[in-house]
């Protein structure tokens, strides 16, 4: 039997609303590591892209010089990241920016530090010390034109090839797989 004038209360109860936060609670729980996966997926990617400007940038300069750039070593040893600086002045002029020198996975692990200031100044990727002879960087087709700094994204070191193919070292060298990388 219903009463006419009795109100009808169309809301959650305290035990309903408190079931569906503890759900919202439990799935937010449950998706924080896909989200971990997919940033790690995308950093890589965008490492591997940087790695396939680097590649452009090189490419355009050995065009038009004929040989690989002649950093010298000896500026490692320099101070303030003579021997990076190099390498970026070198590939500047070639639409290779400081950014593409920055793997995301590394400056995300570091804080993200501004790279564009001078005590920032850093190569997250080695180029590879070819000598001036023409024909050397592309006499090996596995031989590394660029390679990472750090095994930043577990499956080795990624590098680029001098076909332009981006693979990991792992993938290259069963050696270097079993050492752990660089």
């Amino acid at each position: 039997m219903t009463f006419p004038h009795a109100r009808r209360h169309r809301g959650f109860t305290l035990i309903e609303l408190l079931t569906v936060v503890a759900i919202i609670f439990i799935l937010a729980l449950l998706s924080f590591p896909a989200f971990e996966q997919v940033r790690s997926r995308v950093e890589r990617v965008n490492c591997s892209n940087n790695l396939h400007q680097l590649y452009v940038g090189a490419s355009a300069y050995y065009q038009q010089y004929r040989h690989w750039p002649q950093i010298d070593p000896s500026l490692l040893s320099g101070p303030n990241h003579a021997y990076d600086e190099a390498w970026i002045e070198a590939y500047l002029p070639f639409g290779v920016t400081r950014q593409v020198w920055i793997c995301p996975t590394v400056q995300r692990s570091l804080g993200n530090p501004d790279f564009t200031q001078p005590q920032n100044y850093r190569t997250d990727y080695i180029a590879m010390p070819f000598d001036s002879k023409p024909l050397s960087p592309t006499t090996w087709p596995t031989s590394p034109w660029f390679a990472e700094r750090a095994n930043v994204h577990g499956t080795g070191n990624l590098i680029i090839l001098a076909n332009g193919s981006v693979t990991d070292l792992y993938s290259v060298s069963p050696v270097a797989a079993a050492a752990g990388g660089l």
